[in-house]
Formats: structure tokens, sequence, C-alpha cells
């Protein structure tokens, strides 16, 4: 675990994945979970080495990162998820949670019954009484649909989940690429912002973090935007796949021996044909 400041502090999973925690007076807020269920029982564990305070929620940064399992394992009362994660299958649910969220959102039930607090564009959620911590949460849309930031107030530090990844690819395969390459271009100018937690890789400033994000993503259009100029098939995105994994992937993932390879190589190929869809029916209505 890596503290980044006096009450915040993140930790890299077995899978890469980051996750953080910050620590109140009277509660703990943390930020996505390991998806594994016996590490999320060793991270709660670790938590509890700073804090003997409850955990009052989590923040997860995107959907794909919620595991029921996870939630479970840690004891978590309440996960936090941007309203589209939850639409299809979410019903109102009473009553709300007299808990100290700052703005309002529905308390929801997903299929397995385990409480869900949504929100629409932000939320902020108050740790303390005398010694006061602001979490805010705000939707991005990016990365995914329900993509989010959670920033700790006053305090330069955001955790951005999978919309900046260090040292690996992002996964493009639900992407809205134009509205994403904005908000990291927001970013990087925001100069608030002093130390940014990513989806995956070490914490750094920024820009460094933000333009290997961007580098990716701009690499993968061009290459996809010239096989569709050219009228090229859709299945023919998997010959881009090579190329980019020599250029963007992890050098442990480059090996096909490696556990890492056909995972990424999967993300990959699906994200490259979800951009050839994007970049096609943009062509179509031009």
């Amino acid at each position: 675990m890596k503290k980044i400041h006096k009450n915040v502090f993140y930790h890299a999973t077995a899978s890469g994945l980051n996750v953080g925690c910050v620590i109140g007076e009277d509660a703990v807020i943390c930020i996505d979970l390991p998806p594994d269920p016996a590490e999320a029982r060793s991270w709660r564990a670790q938590v509890a080495e700073l804090s003997d305070k409850p955990i009052r929620a989590v923040v997860f940064t995107s959907s794909d990162r919620m595991s029921a399992e996870s939630l479970a394992a840690v004891g978590a009362p309440t996960a936090i998820v941007h309203n589209a994660a939850f639409a299809p299958v979410a019903a109102p649910a009473e009553p709300a949670l007299a808990q100290p969220f700052e703005s309002p959102a529905p308390l929801v039930r997903d299929l397995n019954g385990a409480p869900r607090l949504t929100f629409s564009d932000s939320l902020s959620i108050v740790l303390g009484v005398k010694h006061v911590t602001f979490v805010d949460v705000t939707f991005q849309g990016g990365y995914s649909p329900d993509a989010c930031f959670v920033t700790l107030r006053d305090s330069g530090i955001v955790f951005t989940g999978d919309h900046v990844t260090v040292g690996q690819p992002p996964n493009l395969a639900q992407a809205n690429l134009e509205h994403w390459q904005a908000i990291l271009a927001a970013l990087k100018k925001n100069r608030t912002i002093t130390t940014l937690v990513p989806g995956r890789g070490p914490a750094s400033e920024p820009a460094e973090a933000v333009d290997a994000t961007l580098d990716y993503i701009k690499a993968a259009a061009v290459r996809v935007r010239a096989l569709v100029r050219a009228n090229r098939s859709r299945s023919e995105v998997s010959a881009l796949v090579p190329d980019l994994m020599m250029l963007y992937a992890p050098k442990v993932a480059r090996s096909k021996v490696s556990p890492a390879y056909e995972v990424l190589v999967h993300e990959m190929r699906a994200g490259l044909e979800h951009l050839y869809d994007e970049l096609q029916t943009k062509g179509e209505e031009g």
C-alpha cells in the first residue's frame, strides 16, 4: 500500500488494477476493490491496520470494476456507482440511507439485494466532523458510459479509474473516443490536480500519465481510420494487434506464454473493433 497524502492510500492488485482508500476520523471510503474476493479480504485487513473505523461505502470508478463477491468480502454497506450502471436492472428501494452524502442520490437494490447508491452528475461524501474531508465523485463517461473520477477536494489528488492507464494500453471496447480525448485534454490542463492515480500503473503527475493514454488512443485511431477509409473489413483490425502490442504492451505481456498475453490481446482487439464501428458510423453519417 502506498501513501500519497496524510489520509489517502492506493494499492496495485495482483491483476494490476489500482484500488484506494480515504481515511476519515469517523469512517473510511474505498475506491474500487480487488476483483478477487480473497484479495479483497486482504485489502480490507490492510485498511484495518490504518483505521479501526468502518467502511462507509465503496466508490466504483466504472461498473466493470464492480464485484458483489468482493463487496461481501470487505463488508461494505453501500456501493456508489453512476446510475447508468444499474439502469436496466435497478428498482427504487426505501428508504434512503441516513448517511452524510452531500447530494441527493437514490438508493437502489440490484438483483442480489445489495444496496447501491447511484448518481447522475456528481456526488460528495463528507468524512469527519472536526477535521472534514470531502470525497467528490464526478461523472465523466469517456472510458465507458458510467465511468467517473474520484477527487479528494483541496488535496490535488484524483483517482481516474481506467480513463488513464500507465504502462499498459487502455481498453477501448466501451469508449466514446472523442469525448474521452476531450476529458483527458482538460485533465492535462487542470492545474489544481497534482497527483493522478490511474486505473493501472503508478501514481504520477497528470501530464505524463495522460500523454501515455492519449498516445495509444491516437495511434489506434490512425491505424483503424486507415482501414475504414480503404473500405477494409472489420475483421482486419486483428492484423493491427501485434504491432500495437509491441509498441504499447508491458514487456511481460508481449510473450505468448505470459498469462497476461491473451487477456490483453482480447481487450485490444475488442477495442479496435469498437473503434472501427465508431469511425465507420461517423463516415456513413458524413
